[in-house]
C-alpha cells in the first residue's frame, strides 16, 4: 500500500513539477512603513517553507530574484506559514516577471505578468469576498448570509476553470484543482472560525450535506500551501467530533498513507513529552513515506529528549560493520552502555584498554557494551574495528548524527548509560577507567 502511495505521489509530482533551470524576477511595492518584511515560501508537502526575504526600502520598494525548485505553487507577502494571513499564491516555472502591489490583506498585478499569474490573480479577485470570510475569525458574518453564497458561489466554479487557456497545459490542469480545492477549504474553514451563531444540522445548506470529503483527500493536497490545513478540515468533515474519536478512527477516515502520514505528523507535533512521543511514533512511523515526513518526525524526537534520570532515553539505531542496523529497542532488557567515539581522538584511544576489561568482567551478564562512531571517514572506522578486534557491539553513526544532537555532544569520549527498560541513567556517565562506572553497572544489572 506504502509503495502504491509513493507511485501515486511521484506521479503527481511528475504531471506538474519539472525543474525549472531558469531564474524568475519578483519586483514589487508595498505600503510604506506597513510592511516590514516580506517572505518568499515555497510549498513542502502541504506547508510552507521559507526560501527568501526582502526588506521594502523607504518607498516600499522590494524585489526577488530566484530560480524555481519545481513548475507550481509559491507563496509571497507578509504573513507567515502558520496563519498564512497576508500570504498570496504564484505560479512560476522559471524564466517569468511577476510585478505586483502589495497589501496586508490583497494584492495587485501591475506591468507585465505570466499567463498563469494573470489566471490566478483573477479568481482570487472573484473568490476574495468568499475567502475572507472563510478565514477570518468573527465578524458580522453568519451562517445565514454565508451558506447562500456558497450555493450561490459553486454554479460558477466550471465556468471559472474553464478560463484557464493558458497554453500551459500543466497549469492549465492544476487550475481547475486549485479553483475546486479553493472554494472547498474556503467553505469548510468557515465552519472552524468563531462566529456569533452556529447552524444546526438541519440548517446546513446543499454544499455542506452532500460534500464528499474523499474528492479532496488526494496527494494534491502536497501541492496547496494550505493542504496540510485542509487535510485537518477534510478529517473533521468525517467524524462527529462529539463522540471523541480515537487516533485510529481519525486516521481511518483518510485514504492515502502518505495523507496520514501528514494528519500524524501534525498531531506528533503537538505532543509535550518524550514518552508519549515514543509511543505515537513507534505506532504510526510506517505512514512516514516521504523524506520530510521522516525529518519532521526527528525533529520532534530531537526536541523533547530529556536528560533527566529514569526518562526514555533516545531510540538510537545505527549500521554495524556488515551493514545491519541494530537500535535501542533491540537491546530491551540488558544494561546499555554506549561508548562515544573516534579513530582520531586520543582519549578515546586511552579508554579502550578498560573498555575491553569491562567487556570481559561482565561477560554472560545482561550488559550491552556500544560503541558509537563519529567518524566522517567510514572505511576508516571499519579497518581500525578489525584491526584491533574491538569488543561490543560497534556501530558508525558519523559526524553531526542524532545521537550527538540529543544530548548535545560537544566531546569525545561520552558514555551514556542506559536501563534494562531502556531508561536513561545517566547521560554523562563514568569512564571505564573511572572504578565508579564498574560499581554502577553492577548495581544496575541487579535491578
Amino acid at each position: 500500500m506504502i509503495r502504491k502511495t509513493l507511485l501515486l505521489v511521484t506521479a503527481l509530482v511528475t504531471a506538474f513539477v519539472t525543474v525549472a533551470q531558469q531564474p524568475s524576477n519578483i519586483t514589487g511595492t508595498a505600503v510604506p512603513g506597513k510592511i516590514k518584511r516580506i517572505g518568499l515560501f515555497k510549498v513542502l508537502n502541504g506547508r510552507l517553507k521559507e526560501i527568501a526575504t526582502a526588506v521594502p526600502d523607504a518607498q516600499g520598494r522590494f524585489g526577488f530574484r530566484f530560480t524555481p525548485e519545481y513548475e507550481g505553487l509559491y507563496s509571497l507577502g507578509s504573513g507567515n506559514p502558520q496563519s498564512q494571513q497576508g500570504l498570496f499564491r504564484f505560479y512560476f516555472k522559471g524564466n517569468e516577471e511577476l510585478n505586483l502591489k502589495l497589501d496586508q490583506g490583497a494584492y495587485e498585478l501591475t506591468g507585465k505578468n505570466s499567463p498563469e499569474n494573470q489566471v490566478l490573480y483573477n479568481w482570487d479577485q472573484q473568490a476574495k469576498p468568499f475567502h475572507d470570510k472563510g478565514l477570518t475569525p468573527g465578524g458580522m458574518s453568519t451562517y445565514v448570509d454565508f451558506f447562500p453564497e456558497v450555493e450561490e458561489f459553486k454554479g460558477k466554479l466550471d465556468g471559472i476553470k474553464k478560463t484557464a487557456k493558458t497554453g500551459n497545459k500543466n497549469f492549465d490542469k492544476l487550475f481547475a484543482e486549485i479553483v475546486d480545492f479553493d472554494f472547498a477549504y474556503y467553505a469548510t474553514s468557515y465552519l472552524q472560525m468563531p462566529r456569533t451563531a452556529h447552524p444546526s444540522k438541519e440548517e446546513m445548506s446543499d454544499y455542506y450535506t452532500t460534500f464528499n470529503a474523499d474528492k479532496y483527500l488526494t496527494p494534491t493536497l502536497l501541492n496547496l500551501p494550505y493542504g496540510d490545513r485542509f487535510l485537518t478540515n477534510l478529517v473533521y468533515r468525517k467524524v462527529d467530533l462529539a463522540s471523541k474519536p480515537g487516533m485510529d478512527k481519525l486516521i481511518s477516515t483518510i485514504g492515502p498513507d502518505v495523507l496520514k502520514g501528514q494528519y500524524i505528523l501534525q498531531r506528533l507535533e503537538a505532543v509535550r513529552s518524550y514518552s508519549d512521543f515514543q509511543e505515537m511514533n513507534n505506532t504510526y512511523s510506517n505512514y512516514f513515506t516521504l523524506p520530510e515526513q521522516i525529518e519532521r518526525a526527528k525533529a520532534v524526537e530531537l526536541k523533547l529528549v530529556e536528560t533527566k534520570i529514569g526518562v526514555p532515553a533516545f531510540q538510537f539505531s545505527y549500521p554495524d560493520l556488515s551493514g545491519k542496523k541494530t537500535s535501542l529497542a533491540d537491546l530491551k532488557g540488558k544494561v546499555v552502555l554506549v561508548d562515544m567515539w573516534a579513530t582520531w581522538c586520543g582519549p578515546c584511544r586511552a579508554e579502550e584498554p578498560h573498555w575491553e576489561k569491562l567487556n570481559e568482567e561482565f561477560k554472560g551478564k545482561p550488559i550491552a557494551f556500544v560503541g558509537v562512531s563519529v567518524d566522517q571517514d567510514k572505511p576508516k572506522w571499519e579497518t581500525y574495528v578489525k584491526e584491533k578486534n574491538m569488543k561490543g557491539i560497534q556501530l558508525h553513526a558519523g559526524p553531526g548524527n542524532e545521537l550527538t544532537n540529543a544530548y548535545k555532544v560537544n566531546g569525545i569520549p561520552r558514555y551514556i548509560l542506559i536501563d534494562k527498560a531502556g531508561n536513561l541513567i545517566s547521560a554523562d556517565s563514568p569512564r571505564p577507567s573511572d572504578p565508579k562506572l564498574k560499581t554502577l553497572l553492577e548495581e544496575w544489572i541487579k535491578k
